[in-house]
Order: C-alpha cells, then sequence, then structure tokens
C-alpha cells in the first residue's frame, strides 16, 4: 500500500500495488565449461553503449556511464569506465562447484546510476567438469581412465574404444581409451559426455585439458617447387631404422591438405634404409610452408619428426 499525504499529515491517496515479477527477457546467451571446484574468471567487452537497445539518445556530457548487476550475490561482476571513446569490460568471477553442476545466473546492464530499467540482460551457464590433464607431442598420444565411458565433441578426438553404445559392469569399472592426434601446438579444452542411450539422460560430463607442443626435429629438408606444378610434384627422403631388429612404421603430417605418402606405413629391418614417397599438392600462389612429418612406431607412438621447409 502506498500513501501520499500533504504537508499535515493528512492522506490525499492511497494506493494499492500488486506486483507480478515476470521472467527476464534475455538479450544474450553466455555457456561456459571449467573444471569443477575452481574459479572461473572471464573477461567480456560491453558494446558500444549507442547500440544497445533502449540507450538513451542525445545525452548531455556524451556518453552514459555503465553499471552492471548480477543476480547471484556471490559472485564478482564489475565493471570500470576507461574514459572517453575507450571500450569497457565486465569481468566476472565465479566459483564452481562439483560436477555436473550448472550454475545459472544473470547479469544485467544499466546506464543510469538508479538501476532503474536494464539496457541488457545477458544469462550465464556455467557448466562444472571433471577434468583431467593430457600433455603430449603434436603428433600423438594416448591416455586410459577408469571411467564408464563416454563420446566426443571435438575433432581433436578422432578415436575413442570402446567407440559406441557399451554395457556398465554392475559395481564395476569401464576403461576409456582415447587416441588423441592433434595437428597444431597449444592448448584445447575437450568435452567427454556420458549418455544413458535409453533415457538419454545426461549421467556425467569431463573435461580433458590438453596441452600441446612440438616435437622435437630430428631432421630438416629445404625444397623449391613451381607454382601451379600441374597434377603435384613427388619427392623423396629416407630413413635409416636405428634398432637391430625389423619395425613397422606408419607415417602422417600436419598437413594433409599440402602433403600425401606413397605409403602410410612401412616395413623396414633392422639398420636398414627406407625410401619414404612424397607427393606435395600443387600451390597456385608463392610463398613458404612448414610441412611436418611424424614417423611413429607400431603402437602409434612418435620416433621422429622431419620439417620439409616448402618454397613455392
Amino acid at each position: 500500500q502506498v500513501s501520499f499525504q500533504v504537508s499535515g499529515g493528512k492522506p490525499i491517496a492511497l494506493l494499492r500495488v500488486k506486483v507480478e515479477p515476470q521472467p527476464h527477457v534475455v538479450d544474450q546467451t553466455f555457456r561456459f565449461y571449467h573444471p569443477e571446484l575452481t574459479f572461473l574468471k572471464k573477461t567480456i567487452r560491453l558494446p558500444p553503449w549507442h547500440t544497445l537497445p533502449g540507450a538513451p539518445v542525445g545525452m548531455p556530457g556524451g556518453e552514459p556511464e555503465m553499471f552492471v548487476r548480477c543476480s547471484d550475490p556471490d559472485i564478482i561482476c564489475e565493471t570500470k569506465n576507461m574514459g572517453p571513446g575507450e571500450p569497457q569490460d565486465i569481468f566476472l568471477k565465479v566459483a564452481g562447484g562439483p560436477s555436473p553442476q550448472i550454475k545459472k545466473f544473470f547479469v544485467a546492464i544499466y546506464t543510469d546510476a538508479w538501476l532503474a530499467v536494464p539496457v541488457q540482460i545477458w544469462q550465464f551457464y556455467l557448466h562444472s567438469l571433471l577434468g583431467s590433464g593430457l600433455y603430449s607431442k603434436v603428433d600423438a598420444a594416448e591416455v586410459r581412465w577408469d571411467t564408464a565411458g563416454a563420446c566426443s565433441s571435438q575433432c581433436w578426438l578422432p578415436q575413442v574404444d570402446p567407440d559406441g553404445a557399451f554395457l556398465l559392469p554392475a559395481n564395476g569399472i569401464q576403461d576409456l581409451y582415447i587416441g588423441v592426434r592433434p595437428r597444431r601446438a597449444g592448448s584445447r579444452f575437450i568435452y567427454l559426455n556420458l549418455v544413458d542411450v535409453e533415457s538419454y539422460q545426461l549421467v556425467s560430463s569431463w573435461l580433458l585439458c590438453l596441452s600441446c607442443r612440438q616435437p622435437l626435429i630430428s631432421k630438416a629438408f629445404g625444397i623449391s617447387l613451381p607454382v601451379g606444378g600441374g597434377r603435384g610434384c613427388n619427392k623423396r627422403i629416407t630413413y635409416t631404422n636405428p634398432y637391430p631388429s625389423p619395425r613397422l612404421y606408419f607415417l602422417c603430417t600436419n598437413r594433409p591438405d599440402l602433403l600425401q605418402f606413397k605409403e602410410d606405413s612401412f616395413e623396414v629391418a633392422g639398420g636398414e634404409v627406407y625410401t619414404i614417397g612424397l607427393r606435395f599438392a600443387p600451390s597456385q600462389s608463392v610463398g613458404e610452408e612448414e610441412i611436418l612429418i611424424h614417423i611413429n612406431d607400431h603402437e602409434d607412438k612418435n620416433e621422429e619428426t622431419f620439417c620439409v621447409k616448402v618454397l613455392y
């Protein structure tokens, strides 16, 4: 109830106000995946204030100051005015819970100091996942988990064993084998989801933290190829088996679009030399490309890496 009174205290109007909360009109949605029980720290750049729907027009004094508020008081959410013409960022610090918890919250953006009407409302989802670290070279790696099994959402994880639906033993452990073959150095998060195929419910999720470094280059070659070389150019390089016994080797490259092998695998006797046939795809422009050739053993573990610098 709201009362309007004159100076003597006599009411001149009485209002009964009924408040009906309405769901937010969400302008943008963000979804983050992060290791469980860790802090997510994120900086998001705000768009220019005049591009926001509902922003005031022709404000005296130039750009308005922006304010942000979060629906969860336990989340640190702040922004600072960096001066005229400078971009403005929102900083978030969110404490993640145990896996597979999903934290949901809203961030409101205002251009008035009274926080009367938000010009934007953003919705956030934070998925807390089980984390596992994997560090490898750029050629290949393998990790073994005593878990229930999963399927991948990233192309960096081409092989999972078992790769289809499987039955979990009662009170038992199912081993999951993951083959990773990244083609460049860097870091990447890969999400693994365990799904019940009958109810289509998410049982558990994992976050694979992959950090890949460049392999050690044992040999380097430099070749020159003509631009517009027809169907491509053939070259040969040699590899010597350093072991006294016969070995089986597999070949792969970080640039399959530029290089193909005559044979993807070969067997060579102990101490003997094998000639690797290379076929380079034609290029229509002048430039230089660095191509890696990985020589892996019978378990697909990297033995050596050659580097070919191609000058077109």
